[in-house]
């Protein structure tokens, strides 16, 4: 069976893209013993840095061929130093003891990040001639059958590498906070990932198209009245995106919306998902909810 591979992918900053893609992940492989693969390509490194300590992160990514940086490293300088095998951290995060580390969450794996990622873009382009948006995903195939999901964390941008994601991709998602500059956003999104297809459409051999199939809300409060009208306006703008083709025709705004709520900010800090560190907040409650609806989606209505 192959891994459904998503891209979850904004180019504005703070709307939950990587506490999606963690908290999501943690939990599908959690409550459903799904096999999920994140992959982290932000030169942040926030989805590494979520899932491991920082002294565990440094140390393995000090070599840099065990991080993503290396999948591209290697087309431009023509070398083969990327192992998948060597990168992978499988079943994070890890408790650590007078024992050494063991796995918290069995079927949740991470290729990490490393900064030098930052780096690639220029040179990325500089071998423009070549088909630079598919090296991800002559990476990634090998490996496909091992995962049910392959979450890729893409950084705030559509960039070189960021293309790569949507080229590796089959659906992409966008998370999102419910405001008017994000509205606004959302549509020039939709028109700048249709045309990357479009331009690319002749190199998906024997692939469906992808497409925007589906939008997460993060940040959700209910104050007055102004989340639900920004809502009203987000499923309103994705109907008309829908009409004009832009969008899978299935496209859906996923619920539960994920509320505020600061246990999962203190997550980060323990370097642990929210599922692990507040399993009784009501941010683990809603990632659970929105959990089983995710998967509905993605094997049934799709």
């Amino acid at each position: 069976m192959r891994a459904k591979t998503i891209a979850f992918i904004n180019f504005k900053g703070g709307v939950g893209k990587t506490a999606t893609v963690v908290n999501l992940g943690a939990t599908i492989a959690k409550y459903h013993q799904k096999r999920v693969l994140i992959v982290d390509l932000d030169p942040q490194c926030n989805s590494s840095l979520w899932l491991l300590q920082p002294e565990a992160w440094r140390d393995h990514i000090s070599d840099v061929s065990r991080s993503t940086y290396q999948i591209f490293e290697d087309h431009i300088v023509g070398t083969h130093r990327f192992d998948f095998e060597q990168a992978v951290l499988r079943g994070v995060p890890y408790s650590y003891g007078e024992d050494g580390g063991f796995s918290l969450l069995s079927h949740l794996d991470l290729l990490p990040a490393s900064v030098e990622v930052l780096r690639l873009e220029d040179r990325l382009h500089q071998s423009k001639f070549a088909l630079f948006f598919t090296y991800l995903q002559q990476a990634l195939k090998p490996y496909q059958s091992s995962y049910d999901y392959i979450f890729l964390d893409c950084a705030p941008n559509l960039y070189t590498v960021t293309k790569n994601a949507l080229f590796a991709a089959d659906y992409c998602v966008v998370p999102y906070v419910p405001d008017y500059l994000s509205l606004s956003g959302f549509g020039i999104l939709a028109d700048e990932v249709e045309d990357f297809y479009e331009r690319v459409s002749g190199s998906l051999t024997g692939r469906k198209r992808p497409k925007i199939a589906a939008l997460i809300v993060s940040h959700y409060r209910k104050v007055g009245n102004v989340f639900e009208h920004a809502i009203n306006e987000l499923q309103i703008r994705t109907e008309q995106l829908r009409a004009e083709g832009k969008i899978h025709p299935r496209t859906a705004l996923l619920e539960p919306y994920i509320r505020h709520d600061v246990k999962v900010a203190e997550s980060t800090n323990e370097h642990l998902p929210a599922v692990l560190h507040a399993p009784a907040s009501i941010g683990s409650q809603d990632y659970a909810d929105l959990a089983i609806n995710f998967l509905n989606h993605f094997e049934e209505t799709l």
